[in-house]
């Protein structure tokens, strides 16, 4: 089960996939996709963000969710 955390401060959301060390990441918009040495997502980080930034971000991020990458 995903973990959520925001924080107020870096104004950043982060949803941890699983426990594993980051070796890889994918950027796009305010988005930062880190990957393990399986290319399995750890964690997806949304910088700056704020409701219309959300909605703007949500194609990136379902594409990443989409991903060859994320459906191993």
């Amino acid at each position: 089960m995903p973990n959520i955390s925001y924080s107020p401060t870096s104004n950043i959301m982060s949803i941890r996939m699983k426990p594993g060390k980051s070796i890889d990441s994918d950027v796009s918009g305010n988005v930062v996709v880190d990957y393990d040495k399986h290319g399995e997502i750890v964690n997806i980080d949304i910088m700056n963000i704020h409701l219309d930034e959300f909605q703007k971000q949500r194609v990136p991020v379902e594409r990443f969710l989409t991903s060859k990458r994320f459906s191993k």
